[in-house]
C-alpha cells in the first residue's frame, strides 16, 4: 500500500477527508486524519468498505471503531510508515496555509488601514460640502466594506489559531510515536528506522550497538515498587543521555531493557563506552525520595556487538543480545562483547 507523493494530490485528499469528518462529527485527530485520509486516497478497498459500514451504521465512527480500523488496516511497520508521511504532508500543508493566510491578511489589513484613512478625509469634507448624494453613498458603501473586512480578519484570526492548534497537534502525536514516555528516549521503532538510514546512506561506517538490561529488576520492583522502579527507569534514561555524546544515540526497547546505537564506533570503543556507563550505574548512590531510604546500588549487564556487512538491525540485536547472556550468565553486572567469528556470520 502507497500513498501519494503529489503533494497537489496529497492536498485535495485533506481537503477532502476535514470536511467529511466534520460531517460526521468525527475528532479530528491525527488517527483519524490518517485513517480518511486513506479512505480517500482509495489505498485500501476493506478500509473503505469498513468506513463506510461505520458511517451507515453509526452515523459517525465511534473511536473505539477508529483505533480498531487502524490496527487492522494502517498499523503494520510499513504502512505506519507512511501515515507518518501523511502527517509531514498535513504538517507542511498546514504551514503553508497558515503563511499564505498570513500575508494575505498583512497585506489586506494594509489597504484596509489605507481605505479607512481616505474615508475618515472623505467623510470630513461631505460634512462641509454639497457634494453629490452618489459620492455620499459611496461613502457609505466603503464603510460597508471595511466593517465586513474587520469581521473577515476575525474569521482568519481564528482559523489562524486553529491550524496552530493542529500543527501543534500533530507535532505531539509524532513525538509520541517516536518517544518513550517514560524516559524520554526514542523508543524501538525509531531504533529500527534509524539503522536503516545508517546502513543505506553510509553502508561502509562501522556501527555498534550495546545492548543493556537492568540486573534483577523484577525483585527491585518486589521489594520497592513498581513507582521506585519506574523512577530508576528514568534515571537509567538520564545517565544514557548524559553519557551517550553525539553520534551515539539511546534508546529504550521496553520493560528494563535499553539499546546504544553507535555510529562510526568499532568494537573496542563501544566496550569502553558501556563499560563507563556500568561502572556509573553501579556506583550512583539511590534514595527513597519519600522516605529518604537508602536504596541498594543498582546493577546493569551489557552486551556488545558490530553490525557486519549487510546485517539487518534483527541480526545485531540477536548477536548483542547473546553477549548479554554471556554476561547475565557469568555474574551480572559486567560487559561482555559479541565473538568475533560471529560477526563474520
Amino acid at each position: 500500500m502507497k500513498f501519494s507523493d503529489d503533494s497537489n494530490l496529497a492536498a485535495k485528499y485533506l481537503r477532502l477527508a476535514v470536511p467529511k469528518m466534520v460531517q460526521h462529527q468525527i475528532v479530528p485527530n491525527p488517527l483519524n486524519y490518517a485513517l480518511w485520509y486513506s479512505y480517500f486516497s482509495n489505498v485500501s478497498k476493506d478500509l473503505n468498505t469498513a468506513l463506510d459500514s461505520t458511517i451507515e451504521r453509526f452515523g459517525t465512527c465511534p473511536q473505539v471503531v477508529s483505533e480498531a480500523l487502524f490496527l487492522s488496516h494502517l498499523s503494520d511497520t510499513d504502512k505506519l510508515d507512511q501515515v507518518e508521511g501523511f502527517q509531514d504532508s498535513l504538517m507542511n500543508l498546514a504551514s503553508g496555509l497558515s503563511d499564505s493566510i498570513e500575508a494575505t491578511t498583512l497585506d489586506t489589513g494594509t489597504h484596509s488601514n489605507e481605505l479607512k484613512k481616505n474615508l475618515l478625509e472623505l467623510n470630513s469634507s461631505l460634512e462641509t460640502s454639497d457634494e453629490p448624494s452618489v459620492i455620499k453613498q459611496l461613502a457609505t458603501s466603503v464603510q460597508a466594506i471595511c466593517e465586513s473586512n474587520d469581521k473577515f480578519q476575525r474569521q482568519i484570526d481564528l482559523a489562524l489559531s486553529e491550524i496552530a492548534t493542529l500543527k501543534s497537534e500533530l507535532e505531539n502525536s509524532k513525538l509520541e510515536a517516536t518517544t518513550d514516555h517514560l524516559t524520554g528516549l526514542f523508543n524501538r521503532r525509531v531504533l529500527g528506522s534509524m539503522y536503516q538510514d545508517l546502513t543505506m546512506k553510509s553502508p561502509d561506517i562501522d556501527i555498534a550497538l550495546i545492548m543493556i538490561d537492568i540486573d534483577h529488576f523484577k525483585k527491585f520492583n518486589d521489594a520497592f515498587g513498581h513507582n521506585m522502579g519506574d523512577q530508576v527507569l528514568k534515571f537509567v534514561g538520564k545517565l544514557l543521555l548524559n553519557e551517550c555524546k553525539s553520534p551515539c544515540i539511546p534508546v529504550r526497547l521496553g520493560g528494563e531493557e535499553f539499546t546504544l546505537l553507535c555510529p562510526s564506533y568499532n568494537v573496542k570503543q563501544a566496550e569502553e563506552l558501556a563499560e563507563v556507563i556500568r561502572r556509573k550505574l553501579a556506583s550512583a548512590p539511590l534514595v527513597n525520595g519519600k522516605t529518604n531510604e537508602k536504596i541498594p546500588p543498582i546493577t546493569a549487564s551489557f552486551g556488545v556487538a558490530l553490525a557486519g556487512p549487510n546485517d539487518i538491525l534483527t541480526t545485531v540485536l540477536e548477536r548483542a543480545d547473546m553477549a548479554l547472556y554471556s554476561a547475565k550468565s557469568n555474574g551480572r553486572n559486567r560487559v561482555e562483547v559479541a565473538d568475533s567469528m560471529a560477526q563474520l556470520s
